[in-house]
Formats: structure tokens, C-alpha cells, sequence
């Protein structure tokens, strides 16, 4: 992606949220729903008339007391919160049956909205009790193991009865077309485990993690909506919105001079990412490889889709494949493609 590219993204005049009861009828669970693009969501979720609105996060407290909010202005909003967090991974696989226990079966839409920047300076890997590199673990393997285990529940609205298919969206960025992705070609190149790599504290690089995190994640989902083609695969990339996504920045004397202030001129509200996600839950019908501007987009990743780009993103696959079935041995097998 050139400098361009992202300054007239950035820039290009955005729709209003969306209109309308489009949530009729159907439950939503969302990740990191009480900050951010997640909360901003939520607020837009609330005009919909959904018949459930379940916020998955970490701070339990903090979440009730903005479903407690939201049900002020929207009396007649049901709303859950429910504990999950994604550096553990016996919190996803204990999730179905913790909405069991609350009489909840089905999910009409899965929106993996939950991330990290880990930011700016230069620092070791930091490594999850599970054995995974945070990054990786937060934003490329704990969502796709969230929606593998959920996907019974998402199964359940897969009817000819109902006239959507279930979805589940991912949170991509931009910067996955602009990462250093040597050590994704390197691994490729040398048939090595791209999995393992990510996960070494040898060669960490702090300051492109996040920007490769959500390269692995667009390489995993593209091939992801070839095998789950009962349900609508949507990346959307919110741009670049002012959150406490970037919490973990360093002030340095040259981000201070040059990095924020071009942030925060070109940096969009956190309504106006949120747009691009709501958009896609109320519009998109189908499975879309990039949701950006808030409609049906393109990667600006020439690489992606590059013989090298192919080849790499089936290899990952099968290793992610291969890697969630160790974590919860059986949650894939009745939708790995043949």
C-alpha cells in the first residue's frame, strides 16, 4: 500500500451506520466490546432490534456497566456479558458451555473484534502460559479457535429457513499489506513451520508483530471461506481509528514529531471505523475476502495473491488446522475440506 493509497482511504467519505431493524431476530456475540471499535459496534447494534447482544470480554465489570448504560437508552436491548479472554485458551474452549448454561444455543453472528498492538519499541517476545507469542496468540490463533468452537452454535441458524447464512467477521488492518513478511517467504521457501517461527523469541520483531499478525490472520480467512461456504467469511479493516489500540506506544522524541501528528491528522473516531464493521453485519450476505469504506474492497497486498502468496496462505492453513487441533482435539474435524 502506498502513502496515497492510505491517506485517500483514510479520507474517503463514509456513509452513515446503518439503518434499520437488520438484526432482527438474531443473536450477535462480540469480542472487545467494551472500548473502541467494539464499543462503538455495540452502540449501533442497539438501534437494530437484536434478540440477543452477548459482549465476550475480559473486564466483566466494566462491560456490565456499559450494557447497563446501553439498556437505559434502549429499554428494550437483552444483553449478556460473559468472561473470555483470548491469552487463555481454556477460556474459548469452556465458552460453549458457559452459554449453555445461560439457555443460549444458537449465534446468528460471530464478530471477532478483539486485538492487540503490542507498539512501537523495540522488546522481547512475551509468551502466553499456553506457549504462544501474545500477538500471535491474541489476534491470529485465539480467533480462529473461537470460531471453531462456536461454529456448532453458528451451525444452528445454517437453515433453509432463515435467510441469511451465519457469519463471522474478522478484524483486519491495512498493515498487512505493508509488513516486512520476509519471514513468512523464508519459511515457505525453506518448508519450515510458519507457526513455530512466529512463535520464537529468536528473531522477535515487536514493532512488525501486529502488522504480520494480521497478515497471518487474511492468509488463514481466504482460505477459510473456500471450506466454510454455509457461512459468510468477512475481513473488515476498520482503517486507522483513534482507540486505545495503541495504548502501548512509546512516546519517542521522532513518534512525538513525525509518527503521532500524522496519526491524528489522518486517523479517523472510533464511530467512523466501527462503520466499515457494521456495515459489513448489515449489508454483506456473502463471503468477502476485504471489507473496507464500508463495502465489498480489495488487499492492497499484491503478495497475497501471488503464486508464493497462494502457496504460503494453504500451508498455513494446515498448520493452523493442524495446530487448533492440538488445542482442542476434534473442533475442527466436521469442516476440514476433504
Amino acid at each position: 500500500m502506498t502513502l496515497w493509497t492510505f491517506i485517500g482511504r483514510q479520507w474517503t467519505r463514509l456513509p452513515p451506520p446503518p439503518k434499520g431493524e437488520y438484526l432482527k431476530g438474531k443473536v450477535v456475540l462480540i469480542t472487545g466490546a467494551n472500548s473502541g471499535i467494539g464499543l462503538e459496534s455495540v452502540k449501533h447494534f442497539c438501534t437494530a432490534s437484536p434478540a440477543l447482544l452477548i459482549l465476550a470480554v475480559r473486564s466483566i465489570e466494566a462491560s456490565e456497566r456499559v450494557l447497563a448504560e446501553l439498556q437505559s437508552l434502549h429499554t428494550d436491548l437483552k444483553g449478556e456479558v460473559i468472561s473470555l479472554d483470548l491469552n487463555e485458551m481454556e477460556s474459548i474452549k469452556s465458552l460453549p458451555s458457559r452459554l449453555r448454561e445461560r439457555g443460549i444455543e444458537t449465534i446468528d453472528i460471530l464478530i471477532n473484534n478483539a486485538g492487540i498492538n503490542p507498539g512501537n519499541e523495540a522488546k522481547p517476545a512475551e509468551i502466553t502460559k499456553d506457549g504462544y507469542e501474545k500477538t500471535f496468540q491474541t489476534n491470529v490463533l485465539a480467533p480462529v479457535l473461537l470460531s471453531y468452537t462456536l461454529l456448532p452454535f453458528l451451525k444452528q441458524t445454517s437453515s433453509p429457513l432463515i435467510k441469511s447464512k451465519p457469519k463471522i467477521i474478522f478484524l483486519g488492518s491495512g498493515l498487512h499489506a505493508t509488513c516486512n513478511n520476509q519471514p513468512i517467504v523464508d519459511a515457505v521457501e525453506r518448508e519450515q513451520s510458519i507457526v513455530e517461527i512466529f512463535n520464537r523469541e529468536e528473531g522477535f520483531d515487536n514493532k512488525q508483530i501486529y502488522g504480520r499478525s494480521k497478515l497471518l490472520l487474511h492468509m488463514f480467512t481466504r482460505q477459510l471461506i473456500e471450506t466454510l461456504v454455509d457461512t459468510s467469511i468477512i475481513t473488515v479493516s476498520p482503517g486507522l481509528a483513534i482507540t486505545n489500540l495503541g495504548r502501548d506506544f512509546k512516546m519517542s522524541i521522532g513518534f512525538v514529531i513525525f509518527g503521532a501528528p500524522f496519526m491524528l491528522l489522518n486517523a479517523r473516531s472510533a464511530e467512523k471505523g466501527a462503520r466499515n464493521l457494521t456495515s459489513a453485519v448489515a449489508s454483506a450476505e456473502q463471503s468477502y475476502d476485504y471489507w473496507a469504506e464500508c463495502g465489498p474492497s480489495y488487499s492492497e497486498s499484491s503478495w497475497l495473491s501471488s503464486g508464493q502468496g497462494v502457496r504460503a496462505s494453504k500451508a498455513f492453513y494446515k498448520e493452523m488446522i493442524d495446530e487448533i487441533e492440538k488445542i482442542s482435539p476434534g473442533v475442527t474435524k466436521a469442516v476440514v475440506a476433504s
